[in-house]
């Protein structure tokens, strides 16, 4: 039997992060992290200070604790990331080998797992009408435009560089570039060149020249997407989706029965409280929904929007049963 050194769980926890930075993306850490953060607030509930004391029993209690405040997707995501971590302990002697082994990950169904929130192409319209007669080429509207034309993930999008717009060849160039900055969720093979028709074109060349920060960012690079002094980050990107997606933002009445002039959140930083407003990833679900209506074929849509097949149909199609059928409709005709 191995002999157990003493370690405290956020040593433990400091240790595992620096052992993942090299294998995983920025953005899977910080989700690491935060999945790892719910466990140290466990561990100070539960009094525990040394990981020799967490054995089947206290994952157990973790489980049912973390169950209890949580959907059960999330407790699944939560606990492949408990099971890892434990068993990194056990490598270094932390826990008893065959502990992680006792981690429990729940059975989910694919109902379980799909997140049905997505913007319609109506209302997206809605909002490209909006901002084209209120706010033309405004940071929020070639972000908006470019998102919703385009269904790239907003990672994507942060990694552009001026270099990246080709206006005259209609396309965005998304690279992966991890030593100086930015990264795509699926590294070299998430880069491709993305088609961009002629009325975003306008939009960004607009937004260049009257609107767009001219700066570098902290690497030396030329953001596409910049504030006053570097690039925009994730936070800035979903905060303008969360404001332009607010009905309220655009002048349509509020389906909350709230008062604009008291609701708190109307306001920039606070639009996310918005129960109507959405974050980047359900207009990239609507913009891939509103692109298989107009009859793109899957695998088409795989490529411009880096998304396999079973991920597409799992994740993203949101079109109804009738919609679908439609669509195959119109390649039947005929046969």
């Amino acid at each position: 039997m191995t002999n157990l050194e003493p370690l405290r769980p956020e040593k433990a926890v400091e240790m595992y992060l620096t052992s993942r930075e090299d294998e995983v993306t920025k953005k899977s850490l910080q989700n690491i992290k935060s999945d790892l953060k719910v466990f140290m607030q466990w561990c100070d509930e539960r009094d525990i200070t040394d990981m020799n004391d967490v054995d089947g029993r206290a994952l157990a209690d973790f489980r049912t604790w973390r169950g209890e405040q949580v959907k059960l997707i999330t407790l699944k995501h939560n606990l492949w990331t408990i099971k890892k971590y434990v068993r990194f302990c056990e490598q270094v002697d932390a826990v008893p080998e065959g502990t992680s082994e006792k981690v429990v990950i729940p059975e989910t169904t694919d109902a379980d797992e799909v997140n049905d929130s997505f913007i319609r192409a109506s209302d997206a319209e809605d909002i490209l009408e909006y901002l084209e007669k209120f706010e033309y080429a405004s940071i929020r509207h070639a972000v908006f435009y470019t998102l919703w034309h385009t269904g790239i993930r907003s990672s994507s999008l942060l990694a552009l560089d001026l270099k990246d717009f080709y206006p005259e060849e209609n396309k965005l160039c998304i690279r992966h570039r991890p030593t100086t900055g930015t990264t795509l969720k699926n590294k070299e093979r998430g880069e491709r060149n993305v088609f961009i028709k002629d009325e975003l074109v306008a939009v960004l060349r607009n937004f260049i020249n009257e609107n767009r920060a001219d700066v570098l960012d902290e690497h030396g690079r030329r953001p596409l997407f910049a504030t006053t002094d570097t690039r925009v980050s994730r936070t800035t990107v979903q905060r303008l989706i969360y404001t332009a997606t607010s009905p309220c933002y655009i002048g349509k009445e509020c389906p909350h029965d709230r008062e604009p002039d008291t609701c708190e959140a109307n306001s920039y930083n606070l639009a996310c409280k918005c129960p109507s407003s959405l974050s980047p990833h359900p207009l990239r679900k609507g913009a891939i929904t509103h692109t298989l209506n107009k009859d793109t074929p899957k695998d088409v849509i795989s490529d411009r929007m880096d998304v396999s097949r079973e991920v597409l149909d799992k994740h993203y199609n949101k079109q109804s049963k009738d919609e679908q059928m439609e669509t195959r409709r119109k390649y039947l005709n005929g046969l």
